[in-house]
């Protein structure tokens, strides 16, 4: 009976006081928030109109995600044809070794889809990145490809980074034994190099689908001692820094709706733009968007607690992106979903050995550790369960 009680209790006390853990948008002004609306509605465009537009004007469009959002994979699925309809025969992306491009071109256009050899890219790039919408962007390209007359030019998914050697991994690791681990050096630098030689040496146009971090075009990441609140460096090197250095005014960088790392933490997170744009968003019933930051009032939105200002005086969104894209809000996004036949008995051993965490590596005895592993990461209830 007693159990009965304080179970009722503690439901109750979630359900009284369970609001106060979620953490609040920012109050706007009237004027602000009639201004941002204003602007949203005579420029309204769907994401994938939006994106689709930055390449009037560019030639490679950087698009940078939180990771393991199920929307997100799914805009880029819908944005292949619309590639392909506007002459843009190419998607780079991060999550994919370009030592194996020979096996990526044959699997998008091969007579039959090849799940297993779609696994086995993905499995190459991370032995705990078994997530469908990720290795969905193959098979899109192949269904595409199945698509097109005989003699038409074929769609490419091109895979950016390399395989690290995590083997070399140990436990108490050193400068050199890292440089064994990251063989081919820095892997912005090792991505950044493979957009130049694959599209830009070619004239060709490219969409770019990385995490947010390696997209950065103008805006330069702060490296932070999180104890001391002191900037050691600005980071100037990421991917789409290095490619905007190549050709300036032809890269956009769109930034996909997800949460920012606080001043305190890069652990603990936060709205984007102090939570201006979910506030903005919530009077709209329709949600999906793309919009301009940079020449739009939504460019002057400040947010000086946020891990991005550090380094930045008078930081605004401004300064981060170029372009936005909003698909939901945080309580409505959902995680990707796992490929149970992912990691099998006959993958494990190899899997293991190559998890890039050494700790973790004791713990996982069979297929379902990483699978739950996988599971764990994508969830988003979870991880944004103090965002509204």
């Amino acid at each position: 009976m007693w159990k009965k009680i304080i179970l009722l209790i503690c439901c109750l006390s979630f359900v009284l006081f369970g609001e106060d853990l979620v953490k609040p948008w920012k109050d706007v002004t009237p004027a602000e928030k009639d201004k941002l609306s204003a602007y949203l509605k005579s420029h309204w465009m769907s994401p994938e109109d939006y994106v689709m537009s930055k390449f009037r004007s560019h030639d490679v469009v950087f698009i940078g995600e939180y990771h393991r959002i199920k929307q997100d994979g799914e805009l880029i699925h819908r944005l292949i044809p619309r590639l392909y309809q506007a002459g843009i025969y190419n998607l780079g992306i991060e999550f994919a070794c370009s030592e194996f491009q020979d096996q990526a071109d044959k699997l998008v256009t091969a007579p039959e889809y090849d799940a297993d050899l779609a696994r086995r890219l993905m499995f190459q790039f991370f032995s705990a990145w078994g997530y469908t919408e990720y290795m969905d962007i193959y098979r899109r390209a192949w269904e595409l490809n199945r698509s097109l007359p005989q003699g038409k030019p074929k769609f490419r998914v091109v895979g950016l980074n390399y395989k690290p050697d995590w083997t070399a991994l140990e436990e108490t690791m050193t400068p050199e034994l890292w440089k064994k681990v990251w063989h081919k050096g820095d892997n912005d630098e090792y991505m950044a190099g493979v957009i130049l030689k694959e599209f830009v040496d070619k004239k060709l146009k490219a969409l770019v689908y990385s995490g947010s971090h390696h997209a950065f075009t103008r805006y330069h990441q702060p490296v932070v001692d999180f104890e001391k609140k002191a900037v050691i460096r600005l980071n100037s090197k990421r991917m789409g820094n290095l490619v905007r250095e190549k050709i300036t005014d032809k890269v956009f960088n769109i930034f996909l709706h997800s949460p920012w790392s606080t001043k305190a933490s890069f652990e603990e997170h936060n709205y984007p733009a102090a939570g201006v744009v979910d506030r903005i968003m919530s009077d709209f019933e329709t949600k999906r968007i793309g919009f301009d930051v940079q020449g739009s009032p939504f460019g002057e939105i400040h947010d000086p607690d946020t891990y991005y200002a550090y380094g930045h005086d008078s930081f605004t969104l401004a300064d981060f992106c170029d372009g936005y894209i909003f698909q939901k809000h945080f309580k409505d996004y959902e995680g990707c979903t796992v490929d149970e036949h992912f990691i099998t008995e006959k993958n494990l051993d190899e899997a293991v050995r190559n998890f890039p965490n050494f700790a973790s590596r004791k713990f996982v005895k069979t297929p379902q550790d990483i699978l739950d592993f996988m599971k764990s990461d994508a969830d988003m209830k979870r991880r944004f369960r103090d965002l509204q």
